[in-house]
């Protein structure tokens, strides 16, 4: 990476992003050799787990080369160039904190397993429960069982990239974080939180 100060590659950082990001991208080989980028939702428990289907150009794809790299975003937000001037356009930016992950893809067969994927997947994005837990056993799952697959994306290499202001001084960064506080997005304040924390003011 060319700016070492944003580099992470502390895993415990790298996995809190992989665990926290609501969207995911997963990059292949297309069968026409350009490459292919998909939006996933996704779970990590060591692997980037995903469900879809059985067949189209993704799962062909993966089937003839199981070769992919995944990238994912927690927190972001754009900091304006009035944040530094209000006249030089340059100051511009985007603070976020990112990770890529290279690995091969399985199709996970195992209907144990598979349904354990799926509730993951579950007590991921509807955390308030309200639904019956994925079972082979259950009669209302059955069919869509037949009919979805689990993907796994075992990782060779993950590395990090947290952009927050770290080429700026500890004053600037302190001011940063006050704009985003008063501006008041919830990225705002996700970012702000994180920046200071690169101060050990968290």
């Amino acid at each position: 990476m060319r700016r070492k100060e944003f580099e992470v590659v502390d895993k415990s950082q790298i996995e809190e992003v992989l665990r926290s990001a609501e969207v995911g991208h997963l990059a292949f080989h297309g069968p026409d050799g350009w490459p292919r980028l998909t939006a996933l939702n996704y779970t990590y428990d060591g692997r980037v787990l995903w469900h879809g289907a059985v067949a189209g150009e993704r799962f062909e794809c993966l089937k003839k080369d199981p070769r992919a790299s995944f990238f994912a975003v927690s927190a972001q937000t754009y900091l304006p160039s009035h944040f530094f001037s209000e006249e030089n356009a340059t100051g511009s930016s985007v603070a976020f904190k990112s990770v890529a992950v290279r690995g091969r893809c399985q199709f996970i067969e195992d209907p144990e397993e598979k349904c354990a994927i799926l509730n993951l997947l579950m007590e991921k994005y509807q955390p308030e429960g309200r639904y019956r837990r994925v079972s082979p056993e259950e009669e209302m799952y059955k069919k869509v069982l037949r009919a979805t697959g689990t993907f796994a994306l075992i990782p060779d290499a993950m590395t990090g990239k947290f952009k927050l202001a770290q080429q700026k001084s500890e004053d600037d960064r302190r001011q940063i974080a006050a704009k985003l506080r008063e501006r008041g997005n919830p990225s705002d304040l996700m970012v702000a939180d994180e920046m200071m924390r690169t101060l050990g003011k968290g």
